[in-house]
């Protein structure tokens, strides 16, 4: 959660230098508003996939992979045609949840790995 939080104060930071600062943080919200649902919908994706046959799982995760896909390309051309939102903010937006989740989990497996080491 911390993590999260220096990314979005590092995306913040970066909006002041933008011309319009109101138009990029609209447009980290649009992204990251869409990353979220985006998380949610794969997590509900492998829930239900889990529960059926492999070889019906793997056509169902398949096609909700493309309509995913689809539904980021349809967000990015809303910003692109949209002039309220800074399409470099939706663009940062939608992988600041993504880092967060990198960096979450980088610290995660380096406190395991000094505890371990600490133990020893």
């Amino acid at each position: 959660m911390v993590d999260g939080g220096f990314v979005c104060l590092g995306l913040m930071l970066f909006g002041f230098l933008a011309k319009e600062p109101l138009f990029f943080v609209l447009g980290v919200l649009f992204g990251g508003a869409y990353s979220i649902l985006n998380f949610r919908l794969m997590q509900l994706t492998f829930d239900k996939a889990m529960k059926m046959p492999s070889a019906r799982a793997q056509k169902y995760v398949q096609t909700r992979y493309f309509l995913r896909y689809l539904l980021t390309g349809v967000v990015i051309y809303v910003a692109i045609i949209n002039p309220w939102v800074n399409i470099v903010g939706v663009i940062l937006g939608l992988v600041a949840v993504k880092i967060s989740v990198l960096i979450n989990t980088t610290v995660s497996k380096a406190s395991k790995k000094n505890v371990l080491t600490n133990k020893a």
